[in-house]
């Protein structure tokens, strides 16, 4: 079934009419990721070209001498150090984002 656009944005503002203000913000804050994941993909799409321009220099890291990593003393974390951080999920063909609370 197919539904015009004009049809689509006037169903979807009149769902969102009946929402509370709340609920409108969520739909505002994921519109403006959607928008924001629109813009981004075409920086992602270029950072694949960045990776493999790089990946001499992974190549080296992989196959450098890390038989001294034992002899380092621990790190002693000072207290506050260790806070939790943020709650994260992975997206597939995203990645990892912050779950909001």
């Amino acid at each position: 079934m197919a539904v015009s656009m004009d049809s689509l944005k006037d169903r979807i503002l009149e769902k969102l009419e009946h929402l509370p203000k709340n609920a409108q913000q969520e739909v505002l804050d994921f519109v403006e990721f959607l928008e924001w994941r629109k813009e981004n993909r075409q920086e992602s799409q270029l950072s694949v070209v960045s990776e493999e321009l790089n990946e001499e220099s992974d190549i080296g890291w992989l196959e450098s001498d890390l038989s001294n990593l034992g002899s380092y003393e621990p790190y002693d974390w000072q207290p506050g150090e260790l806070d939790k951080g943020l709650p994260v999920k992975h997206i597939p063909g995203m990645g990892v984002v912050i779950v909001e609370e």
